[in-house]
């Protein structure tokens, strides 16, 4: 591992990461420095309640910090976000050793603007196809991602169900979308989030009994290989 190593993160919405750093940290260790830059840093709660989608702009969920430095979740315009994030990603590019994006989608011109950010859906998806390619795969993330979560998924798995949960939700909530995983007979669990956090995937692991696993894990261990 590199001493002084500055690892970029780019969230989607704002920076800090409060909720993820100690998930991270965990597997990055803490010589690691982390940069965080996010598409909504610098805008106020009402103005990002101004970003919110309009009809046939789909929309995608991510958080704000409050005036109470609590972490919010928030659903926004994906078309207004777009020009936003690439602005911080083109910062956060000159600040670090490598960087990446705290979100397991896609954004294509995101990439084209920005081609060294690490989206780490890519080797994302050669993970699940590996473990989950011939089972019965659940995906757990937002309730706005569930209606395309199967068809995304379906390639990499022998059959995909869904329940919804927001990392931001609670843990009732998580634990709803456990239960439902295991009454579905998934044989694993996706937490397709990088919200969810290493104590919420073991949450889910005890409440289900099925192997799981969370975006934000498998990105940071794979990460680790190149610091």
């Amino acid at each position: 591992m590199q001493n002084n190593f500055t690892l970029g993160l780019l969230t989607l919405g704002q920076s800090p990461r409060t909720d993820v750093e100690s998930t991270l940290r965990s597997m990055l260790g803490e010589c690691v420095i982390l940069r965080q830059r996010g598409g909504l840093d610098g805008l106020s709660e009402k103005d990002v309640e101004a970003l919110a989608p309009t009809e046939g702009d789909p929309g995608i969920e991510t958080c704000i910090s409050t005036q109470e430095d609590k972490i919010k979740g928030v659903f926004v315009s994906k078309e207004q976000l777009l020009p936003k994030l690439i602005l911080a990603a083109q910062k956060l590019e000159n600040e670090c050793n490598a960087f990446f994006l705290l979100c397991s989608g896609q954004f294509p011109a995101l990439k084209q603007a920005v081609p060294k950010l690490i989206e780490p859906i890519v080797f994302i998806r050669s993970v699940i196809a590996e473990l989950a390619g011939q089972s019965r795969l659940c995906i757990i993330g937002p309730q706005s991602d569930m209606g395309s979560a199967p068809k995304q998924w379906q390639p990499y798995a022998a059959s995909v169900v869904t329940a919804a949960a927001s990392p931001y939700g609670g843990m009732e909530c998580l634990e709803k979308a456990a239960m439902s995983a295991k009454d579905s007979g998934a044989e694993y669990i996706f937490l397709d989030d990088m919200g969810f956090t290493e104590e919420q995937r073991q949450y889910v692991r005890q409440i289900s009994g099925r192997p799981t696993l969370n975006a934000t894990t498998i990105t940071a261990r794979i990460l680790a290989e190149i610091i």
